[in-house]
């Protein structure tokens, strides 16, 4: 029976910034769509209805979720985790394309995004996991968890979308923090990940190594720590240039118009020379909403998904887009605040794993707009357009919520 009483007990600041969060995002989609339905003489709210339709429905997965005890999570996990799988073996045989990439799963009329979709599970079979083994040691654990993780993330990979593939990563990196695991651990997973982004500049990769072989002596690291750790960081250096290959060729393009734009300004980084234009011309106080030359003359392709936030940039301006950044740092703050008032560890790591998919998605589309990160099919939450996102995003928000609700006794 659902008492409705509970809800006296939920953040209301996380109710503010995601309720907010949402409205700036109909608006950012009503502008960037706007002009264009008319040009083609189609229902200017066209976009906006869909949208709106997503919110329904995400409502009912938001409400759901916070009314379902957090706990019952853990008994579905590996459920969830199987169904997931399935999702994406199907997705790479009879998924939709679309620039390139199979990502949409089509079901009469609608259509989703396993990867989505795939995001929430891994955090909840990771946290399902982490719960049973609340300190991560032995060989065969950390090979069954880079397991749970490794299979998805290739299979997503193989899609191609490397955007979620990063996300499995720092779900991974936050939710292990998180579950206070073994710092070597920690050390293994990430030197890999620094050697990937050193090894172009290849004096500057060897320097590290250099490094991480120092480190590993002073620390009178043991024979298997110089193996798994140095061998991998070695290992990954030499792996680097064969990944490349197995790159498709757009995003190639978008690595290496991420480091030169104007390389090639009407091709692979033409996206993101519009969105700094788009986000730079906004000035302090924006040109007004329905104002953005950028926008309203359509310069830059699907901005209501992946680019709205330079919509955002460019009609809200500087101070538009601090308030957008702002809610998220405060919805980000009070999922932390969740997690370490967690009554249990599954809570806590729920929390966590949530806190880090929303500041993930947030630092790497806010970063691609403005030219710091490349392209990546990354939306933002709450704000794109896209139905899976939004439902995923408020379902996660309603486990949150559960987590908050049940911190304390309820007394009656």
């Amino acid at each position: 029976m659902i008492n409705f009483r509970m809800l006296k007990l939920s953040d209301p600041l996380l109710w503010l910034a995601v309720a907010s969060l949402v409205a700036i995002g109909f608006f950012a989609i009503f502008s960037t769509t706007y002009n264009a339905q008319l040009k083609q003489a189609l229902d200017p709210l066209y976009f906006v209805k869909k949208q709106f339709i997503s919110l329904l429905l995400a409502t009912g997965g938001l409400a759901i979720c916070t009314y379902l005890d957090y706990r019952h999570l853990k008994k579905v996990a590996m459920a969830l985790y199987g169904f997931t799988l399935l999702l994406l073996l199907v997705i790479l045989f009879t998924g939709s394309s679309a620039q390139g990439a199979q990502r949409w799963l089509q079901l009469g009329p609608v259509s989703f995004q396993p990867s989505e979709f795939s995001k929430l599970t891994m955090i909840v079979a990771i946290a399902a996991f982490l719960s049973e083994r609340k300190k991560l040691v032995g060989f065969w654990n950390t090979g069954y968890l880079l397991l749970l993780v490794g299979v998805p993330f290739l299979l997503i990979f193989k899609q191609p979308d490397l955007g979620t593939a990063l996300v499995f990563l720092a779900i991974l990196l936050g939710m292990l923090s998180a579950s206070d695991a073994s710092p070597r651990l920690l050390i293994f997973l990430v030197t890999p990940l620094i050697s990937v982004l050193l090894r172009p500049v290849i004096y500057l990769w060897l320097i590290y190594i250099v490094i991480v072989a120092l480190a590993l002596f002073l620390s009178r690291a043991s024979a298997l720590d110089w193996l798994l750790i140095l061998g991998t960081n070695i290992g990954v250096g030499i792996a680097v240039p064969l990944l490349w290959r197995t790159l498709k060729a757009y995003q190639r393009q978008r690595i290496l118009a991420f480091l030169d734009p104007s390389a090639d300004p009407y091709g692979a980084g033409y996206h993101s020379l519009q969105s700094m234009i788009a986000v730079g011309g906004g000035g302090l106080f924006g040109k007004g909403f329905l104002h953005g030359s950028q926008t309203q003359l359509q310069f830059i392709p699907e901005q209501h998904s992946d680019f709205i936030f330079s919509a955002v940039g460019e009609e809200f301006g500087f101070l538009g887009s601090v308030i957008v950044l702002g809610l998220f740092a405060l919805l980000v703050w009070r999922a932390l605040v969740i997690a370490a008032e967690a009554r249990d560890l599954i809570g806590k790591l729920l929390a966590s794993g949530i806190a880090v998919m929303i500041g993930f998605h947030v630092f790497a589309n806010m970063g691609m707009a403005i030219g710091i990160l490349p392209v990546v099919g990354i939306p933002l939450p709450f704000m794109s357009f896209g139905g899976t996102s939004l439902l995923i995003g408020l379902a996660s928000v309603g486990i949150l919520q559960s987590i908050s609700m049940r911190r304390h006794k309820l007394i009656f």
